[in-house]
């Protein structure tokens, strides 16, 4: 989800936790011991999440306040996905659209279900305070996001979260598998951030890579720290090197 007026955030968060709770909270209690039940349930909130990352792009588009599409930060993003896209000499990514937002914070999201019918949204202060190469990164790595395999990493994750695994850990397995499963999901999500970052840097050059990287840290983190989800960043510098 992009960021919002606290009005249309506040609606999103509404409308979606009563697709999720609603039906369970109207069913008996009793229900809930009945296994042709428990898996419609899953069945149902699995097709939710479905809907969520298949309907993501158009629902990103209802959050957005405004949209850029002309002056110099667009002009800037549309040269900088040209130059992404017309260099035969080097990986070539997707060519899908990208939605530049005004908006006074950084954030680049890709949203959609499949690679085809995927967007990329992206707030105008990525585009204002980043540099050549950071912008060029930051876009490579969101047009690495939209194929087939990541978008199966973003969304299997969830999908087992959400059908396979307890709504409320009830005893201690409970707890460990779903602190297994946080853990597996931590270094699965690592691998597959460094292979975006390594699939960038065949996308634009090693050195204009590491520059872009230096420069996207600088410009988008602040006060994170160590609660970034990211991998660590001698880490990413070493994908992105090429070493």
């Amino acid at each position: 989800m992009i960021p919002s007026s606290p009005k249309r955030t506040w609606i999103f968060l509404l409308l979606s936790s009563l697709a999720f709770y609603v039906p369970s909270l109207l069913a008996p209690a009793s229900w809930d011991k009945n296994a042709t039940y428990v898996m419609f349930s899953s069945l149902y909130q699995g097709g939710l999440v479905l809907a969520g990352f298949w309907y993501g792009p158009a629902i990103c588009r209802a959050l957005i306040i405004t949209e850029v599409v002309d002056g110099p930060l667009w002009v800037a993003m549309d040269a900088t996905l040209a130059a992404l896209h017309n260099n035969p000499e080097r990986t070539q990514l997707a060519n899908i659209p990208v939605v530049l937002v005004e908006y006074a914070a950084p954030f680049i999201v890709t949203a959609g279900l499949l690679p085809q019918h995927s967007q990329i949204f992206t707030s105008s202060y990525m585009v204002e305070r980043l540099g050549a190469d950071g912008l060029r990164f930051a876009l490579a790595r969101a047009l690495v996001h939209s194929n087939w395999l990541h978008r199966l990493t973003a969304i299997l994750p969830v999908l087992i979260l959400t059908v396979m695994l307890p709504d409320t850990p009830s005893d201690m397995r409970d707890w460990l598998s779903l602190g297994g499963f946080l853990l597996g999901w931590l270094v699965l999500h690592w691998s597959f951030e460094l292979w975006v970052d390594h699939q960038a840097a065949q996308a634009m050059g090693a050195a204009e890579a590491v520059r872009g990287l230096r420069e996207l840290l600088a410009g988008t983190t602040k006060s994170a720290g160590w609660l970034m989800l990211h991998p660590p960043v001698r880490w990413r510098l070493y994908m992105v090197a090429g070493k």
